[in-house]
């Protein structure tokens, strides 16, 4: 039996020694790395407060004023659509006493302070400081200046149809984080993406369980059946070049003709490696997107706490690919498929996390075959742990 870590252990390079070695003979995290509040606390600042991390799709901010809150780092976010058509990311709080600005997604054509009244526009600067526009003394040359007080900006770029933030202090170029992502993908028309379907689900369990269970398909015999039929284990291959994600490919789409997964209309001007192709993608650290021809399903992990995430998930279609009633329809059928699928993983991994609490469980060993993503993905965490910034190689 075990007893938890010290937190300084956390940032031990020992504490990762059996993680270090090749796949064919490494130990996974240690549980501690799931089950510790401290962990957690030190994940956020070292893992999600310095790169790049998912928080929405562009669809889902269609009009200037469409806000949208996410917690980045442990931190309160404000993603807006500004009057200029503009994604921008604020810290949420006013510049005034600190408090928290927006407690609700919504709408907006200003953001103000319910505590005194202090108003911003959706591009951040302040609008209006009630009785700070005089001195106290008229003879005397005020010191107050509300163009000194904008909001605090975050980092924001997009790449597809994700949106990402980067809370660093010199944040890395988002295409450096990507790799050869990009490239490896050019022809889908990713950015013409709309999302047509959200579901947001609470999970009691840590973050990269959820990320884990996405990045290999070991599972999909056993907790997937319907999901095999349509997407089998021996049509998945490894995909995987340098940077910041995770990839496999499956290949042909489906073996089902019938399946819900293709009867809607694919995207324009795919070439035949795309039109017969299915991507797996899991961008450090917390999103997933699963890439077809006619549909793309994303995943974007919020941690909350050491055994609770919230993820977000949208399914998206090529633009104006639903506007005849059967699509509508088909498209309604692929919805109810991917919030089975879900709903399947969701069990399984709140399984998964009950037994890593368990003292008897120290760790396990990794399949070669279907398990080197997670020794990637695992490998991250333990450099980032450690101080350590690097952006792995390729297979």
């Amino acid at each position: 039996m075990t007893q938890r870590l010290a937190t300084e252990a956390f940032q031990r390079p020992e504490t990762y020694e059996a993680l270090r070695r090749s796949v064919d003979d490494a130990s996974t995290l240690i549980p501690d790395a799931y089950t510790a509040p401290e962990f957690h606390k030190l994940e956020q600042e070292h893992v999600f407060a310095q790169g790049w991390v998912a928080v929405g799709c562009t669809s889902e901010f269609t009009e200037s004023g469409d806000v949208k809150l996410r917690r980045v780092g442990g931190r309160s976010m404000l993603i807006v659509r500004d009057k200029s058509g503009a994604l921008r990311a604020f810290h949420n709080v006013c510049r005034h006493r600190g408090t928290q600005l927006i407690t609700e997604d919504g709408k907006h054509q200003r953001i103000r302070c319910r505590y005194h009244g202090w108003t911003y526009g959706l591009d951040g600067r302040c609008q209006g400081a009630p009785f700070f526009e005089k001195s106290r003394n008229p003879d005397t040359t005020p010191t107050f200046c509300k163009e000194d007080f904008s909001l605090f900006p975050v980092v924001l770029e997009v790449w597809g149809f994700v949106v990402f933030v980067n809370l660093s202090d010199s944040p890395q170029p988002l295409s450096e984080w990507l790799g050869d992502l990009p490239e490896r993908l050019a022809g889908h028309p990713l950015e013409q993406f709309e999302v047509n379907a959200q579901k947001d689900y609470e999970v009691n369990a840590n973050h990269k369980l959820c990320a884990e269970n996405f990045m290999e398909y070991y599972h999909l015999p056993t907790v997937h059946p319907e999901l095999s039929e349509v997407s089998r284990v021996e049509d998945h291959h490894r995909w995987q070049g340098p940077g910041a994600y995770t990839g496999m490919v499956t290949r042909p789409v489906s073996r089902d003709r019938n399946s819900v997964w293709v009867n809607l209309p694919e995207a324009p001007g795919l070439s035949e490696e795309h039109r017969d192709a299915s991507y797996h993608i899991w961008i450090f650290p917390n999103v997933a997107i699963t890439l077809l021809p006619n549909h793309a399903f994303c995943l974007i992990n919020e941690p909350l706490a050491a055994k609770q995430t919230c993820e977000h998930t949208y399914l998206l279609t090529p633009a104006g690919s639903q506007e005849t009633e059967p699509y509508q329809e088909w498209f309604e059928v692929l919805a109810e498929f991917w919030n089975m699928v879900n709903l399947q993983d969701v069990g399984i991994i709140e399984q998964v996390h009950a037994g890593l609490e368990h003292p008897a469980f120290t760790g396990g060993r990794m399949c070669f075959r279907f398990e080197e993503p997670l020794h990637r993905y695992q490998n991250w965490i333990a450099d980032r742990m450690l101080g350590l910034d690097r952006i792995p190689p390729g297979d």
